[in-house]
């Protein structure tokens, strides 16, 4: 793929204004040398395509854009899958995971942390326009990365994850992926209600996701507000209908159950996690026993707390919460060396705790493979 002219055609709408993608090609052609490779623009997209994705490709056809960290495949190379409905193109990647768009031109990703495929896009062409507006926050105009856009672990800053999430959703509101991105650092860095605003939108246009109805449910729970808390974690559950982790979602339900001391409610919330699951609370506590050998007491006590909520008679999950009580109250106070203080030192080092909240979440973005490999 060849770096094209700056003199090529460009695409016009009926008004004869340039399109939006047009801008961006031509904001991309205009990048520094060397950070975008455009394909030319193609007249031969498939007539099954969707609106917006043939888009691009009358723009350019196939991109490698800031050093292939985003791949646009071009024509030749994207794949079908499925039939009817269920119809995929495989069009892209992004950090070297696939983009595919479906018949109805959203775009859908692999969520990192909870591995589960979201809705990232309404359509390829928004979708393309937020990644960019996102990327270009990591890189100056001589297309280097910009200063302090990493931490001095090599890691993406957290007020650049947020901006990056925030450009996105500003490109396409109505994306669920991008503004639970954004909801789940705003609340990793405290700005609860700002969270609480972006998560009700995720929810509002995407009702199917699990992980943001528990992300909403958490945060009212922090709040203390027990009753809206128990609600959302039941919404969370009848969104997992059919979900892997579907025992998992009801044991949240029940432990909120218990936490607002509603013993009806939590029998059958209960009940409904060991129907999905019957060896949840063996499970829990399997999770919970190495998270202790571990040192997590965090984790190892939400996930006693998962299985009581489920089983609250059962003697081993009774003795092991008995021993991590003991180990949380003898264990010794850490002392912050002064080099180790900056402004990540408010978040767990694995993104998956906010520290300040703690006790009340054991993990707020609600991921199962950051929190409890073992026990789901």
């Amino acid at each position: 793929m060849s770096k094209r002219s700056r003199n090529r055609g460009s695409l016009r709408d009926e008004a004869g204004d340039e399109t939006a993608i047009d801008r961006l090609a031509a904001a991309l052609d205009a990048a520094p040398l060397g950070l975008h490779d455009l394909g030319e623009p193609s007249a031969d997209v498939p007539l099954d395509w969707p609106t917006g994705l043939g888009d691009v490709y009358f723009a350019f056809n196939g991109a490698r854009l800031f050093n292939e960290e985003v791949v646009v495949l071009p024509i030749a190379e994207v794949a079908a899958t499925g039939d009817g409905d269920r119809r995929r193109w495989r069009v892209a990647e992004l950090a070297g995971e696939p983009i595919d768009v479906d018949r109805r031109g959203r775009v859908w990703r692999t969520d990192p942390q909870t591995g589960d495929e979201i809705i990232d896009g309404t359509s390829f062409e928004k979708w393309l326009r937020g990644v960019v507006d996102a990327l270009g926050e990591l890189f100056d105009g001589d297309g280097e990365f910009a200063d302090s856009v990493f931490d001095r672990d090599g890691e993406l800053t957290a007020e650049v994850r947020r901006a990056q999430a925030r450009a996105q959703a500003k490109r396409d509101a109505k994306a669920p992926g991008p503004r639970w991105r954004l909801a789940r650092e705003l609340a990793l860095s405290g700005e609860v209600e700002a969270a609480r605003r972006e998560l009700e939108r995720v929810v509002e246009v995407a009702p199917e996701m699990p992980w943001a109805w528990l992300d909403l449910a958490r945060l009212s729970e922090t709040a203390g507000e027990l009753d809206g808390a128990y609600d959302e974690a039941l919404q969370a559950a009848e969104a997992a209908a059919g979900h892997e982790q579907l025992a998992y979602f009801w044991a949240q339900a029940a432990r909120l159950a218990q936490k607002r001391q509603n013993e009806a409610d939590r029998a059958q919330a209960a009940a409904r996690a060991l129907a999905a699951d019957p060896q949840l609370v063996a499970a829990q506590l399997a999770g919970a026993e190495a998270n202790l050998a571990e040192g997590d007491l965090v984790s190892a006590k939400a996930l006693v707390e998962l299985a009581r909520a489920v089983a609250p008679r059962d003697l081993g999950a009774i003795d092991l919460g008995r021993r991590i009580e003991v180990a949380i109250a003898t264990a010794p106070a850490v002392v912050a060396k002064p080099e180790d203080l900056d402004e990540d030192d408010d978040e767990d080092l694995d993104g998956d705790v906010d520290i300040d909240a703690a006790d009340a979440e054991a993990d707020l973005a609600g991921e199962p493979g950051a929190r409890d490999d073992d026990a789901n």
